[in-house]
């Protein structure tokens, strides 16, 4: 098992939102879910914030004492514009906007995209939070979303 490393200087690599899976392959044999949650408690493994069951991959490698990685093994799917405001509102209230789909079963976000959903969300928060009715919250949504769509419509008529 790697210790944890007393240098915590970044290399420069670009960041990545993984799941525990992700972490837990670079041991052999993968970390066992406890051995991986008491890593998390003792602040070794770094979990991502506002979006839970993701961890910050290069942060956390370097304080187990493992070399960080440039890239992922393959790169992240491309989001369209929809899956990050969908996941944005389900940062604003999860149980009027459940988390999108793809996200149960990616590995990966790019951390780019998650930071996206995050300012998306810091921006309709005040807004969605001032409806008290979850069908006007759903509306609100709808009318973002169709906003999103029109935009790229129009910018679609300007190539």
């Amino acid at each position: 098992m790697a210790s944890k490393s007393s240098k915590e200087a970044s290399t420069g690599y670009p960041e990545f939102a993984v799941r525990r899976e992700t972490i837990s392959a670079y041991f052999h044999p993968p970390l066992p879910r406890s051995t991986f949650h008491d890593f998390v408690n003792k602040g070794v493994i770094i979990p991502m914030k506002s979006i839970r069951g993701f961890y910050l991959l290069n942060a956390s490698l370097r304080r187990l004492g493992l070399r960080e990685v440039p890239e992922l093994p393959k790169d992240p799917t491309e989001r369209s514009m929809e899956d990050i405001i969908r996941l944005a509102f389900s940062l604003i209230d999860p149980l009027a906007f459940p988390p999108p789909p793809w996200l149960l079963t990616v590995e990966m976000i790019d951390l780019k995209d998650a930071d996206h959903a995050r300012r998306i969300a810091d921006q309709h928060q005040a807004a969605v939070d001032a409806l008290d009715n979850v069908y006007l919250k759903i509306a609100y949504q709808g009318v973002v979303l169709d906003a999103q769509v029109m935009s790229e419509e129009e910018h679609a008529w300007d190539d």
